[in-house]
């Protein structure tokens, strides 16, 4: 008995695996068309970029004679 419900539960996974890789169609896709990926180079941003802050001058003192 036990054989039996082993081999048709083999049967049955193997029907629904083959049934599932046959299901899928070519050609029948009706899901909307992706836009194509804009890629941005490195390059272009460079020459748009704010100057980069120069941190190597010291700080001035502060004038603490003023009242």
């Amino acid at each position: 008995m036990i054989k039996l419900m082993r081999e048709l539960l083999v049967i049955a996974m193997l029907g629904v695996v083959s049934a599932g890789a046959f299901a899928q169609k070519k050609g029948q896709d009706k899901r909307p068309r992706k836009e194509p990926v804009v890629v941005i180079d490195r390059k272009d941003n460079k020459e748009k970029r704010p100057p980069p802050k120069n941190s190597n001058q010291k700080p001035k003192p502060d004038n603490r004679k003023r009242p």
